[in-house]
This record gives C-alpha cells, structure tokens and sequence, in this order.
C-alpha cells in the first residue's frame, strides 16, 4: 500500500474543499465541474491504492465489491459525475473522502499488522 501517495491525494482535497465548495455554492458551474471530476478521478484512485489495486486491474463496476469502499459507491460515484457541476455533487464527493479516509485507516491497521 503506497501510504504516502494516499495521503497525499487526501491531503490535496483537504486543501481545495472548501475553495470547490465556495464554487459550487456561487453556482461557477464551470469550475465546480472541473474540480468534481478531477477530484473525483483521485478518490478512485485512493479507493484501488487502498485495496492495493491498480487502475488497469479492475473497472468502476468492480467497485461495490471492494473491501474498503464508501458504502454504496457506484450508485454515488454515478450521481456525483452526473451532478459534477452542481453543489449537490460536491457534497456527494465530500463525504465518501470522509469515508474513504475512515476506511484508508483501517485498511491501513490491518496492513501494519501483518
């Protein structure tokens, strides 16, 4: 598990959250869409890091049965790409990073310990 290049995708969207949310609450839709998606790219790469997967081994449908994953990812990875533009995506996105990240930690024990 590459922990310093997990951390460091949380640690990016720590930094920018609250600027997307601004974005998405002023209603920039053009801007909010671009940070979504590109947010949105690195949190699948934090879920595939985490179940120490790379990205050409599994497709977004194989999601849902992961270990470590928000729960019902692939119906919110699909409403947050279809509202990427809108602050209800943003909010969507949010939250599985908060979960992603509960999850990285446990993933993250279990790893340390064997």
């Amino acid at each position: 598990m590459d922990v310093h290049l997990i951390e460091d995708k949380f640690a990016s969207w720590e930094k920018i959250s609250s600027h997307v949310e601004e974005l998405a609450e002023t209603r920039q839709f053009k801007e909010t869409k671009s940070y979504v998606l590109n947010y949105l790219d690195e949190l699948k790469q934090i879920i595939l890091l985490c179940n120490q997967l790379n990205p050409s081994d599994v497709s977004e449908d194989y999601f849902d049965q992961l270990q470590y994953v928000p729960i019902n990812v692939s119906e919110r990875l699909e409403f947050v790409e279809a509202r990427c533009h809108h602050r209800h995506g943003y909010i969507q996105l949010n939250e599985m990073y908060k979960e992603m990240k509960k999850k990285y930690a446990i993933a993250r024990l279990k790893h340390q310990a064997k």
